[in-house]
């Protein structure tokens, strides 16, 4: 079993920012485990919760609470290693949490099938499958992903009038849910009775990821994966002041009446700039 040692932060988030496909983190990164080599540092996970920590346990399990899970939010190793070196970095995880952190009851995470992703590397791990969510996410043209949370922030709406505008395309997928418990036989049990979901091994697959795609024409169904690049201009916090929003809606507002190529390179110009 690969054993694995506490990184610091920004070591970890430095190797995620140059070889994971993601280079934004989680508001919550609490801990980050890896390991080294010849080469220096291997791979990383870095461990916490999402935006809404709570919600998200106990919505799965009523009884637990923050303090009783981690939650996965970013794996990542060099490209030159084995394919089965997250695996074997999930279980180097999973030992020391529970040699170092007994009181997790659980180790949660999303697969993200926006990106076309079912999880593979947590059903060679064993992790047990809870189903999935429909999300959504806004593109650039070039692909760039613009979160919900910032059209509402910058906007006040994500409404089709907003994203058509600015010259986005709405896309919904599939994110699957995994967990892999920590706890004794006796309390996994109990805790698979009371979830709100059913957790088991029948994993899926590249034939269950499904997108449906907006531009503006009315959606249509695809199984072909959409072009997602990493965030580039988009990087503003999505918690911006209140008087960037409101900015933001009166810049929009006053595009509405202009010629639609014209409005759209103002407005999103100003959103890569930041500026409201």
């Amino acid at each position: 079993m690969m054993t694995v040692v506490p990184i610091p932060m920004e070591a970890a988030k430095n190797l995620c920012r140059r070889w994971h496909y993601s280079d934004v983190f989680p508001p919550h990164t609490m801990i980050a485990l890896g390991f080294y080599d010849a080469c220096g540092l291997g791979g990383v996970s870095i461990w916490g919760w999402g935006t809404r920590p709570k919600h998200t346990i106990q919505k799965l399990f009523p009884s637990l609470n923050t303090q009783d899970y981690w939650e996965l939010c970013r794996m990542c190793c060099r490209d030159d290693l084995p394919r089965n070196t997250e695996s074997q970095l999930l279980a180097g995880c999973e030992a020391w949490f529970k040699e170092n952190h007994p009181d997790k009851k659980l180790l949660f995470t999303w697969a993200d099938g926006l990106r076309g992703k079912p999880g593979y590397v947590y059903q060679g791990s064993n992790w047990n499958y809870g189903g999935f969510i429909t999300t959504e996410i806004y593109l650039t043209e070039d692909g760039e992903p613009v979160h919900p949370r910032l059209l509402n922030t910058r906007f006040g709406s994500r409404g089709k009038e907003v994203y058509v505008k600015l010259g986005l395309k709405k896309v919904w997928g599939r994110q699957f849910r995994y967990c892999r418990f920590l706890c004794g036989h006796k309390q996994r049990k109990a805790l698979l009775r009371e979830s709100s979901v059913s957790w088991n091994q029948r994993y899926p697959k590249h034939t269950d990821l499904i997108w449906k795609i907006d531009a503006g024409e009315g959606s249509r169904e695809t199984r072909d994966l959409p072009t997602v690049k990493r965030s580039g201009q988009f990087r503003q916090s999505a918690f911006s002041s209140d008087r960037h929003r409101k900015s933001g809606q009166k810049m929009l507002f006053e595009q509405m009446n202009q010629p639609t190529e014209k409005a759209t390179d103002r407005v999103v110009g100003g959103l890569r700039r930041g500026g409201w």
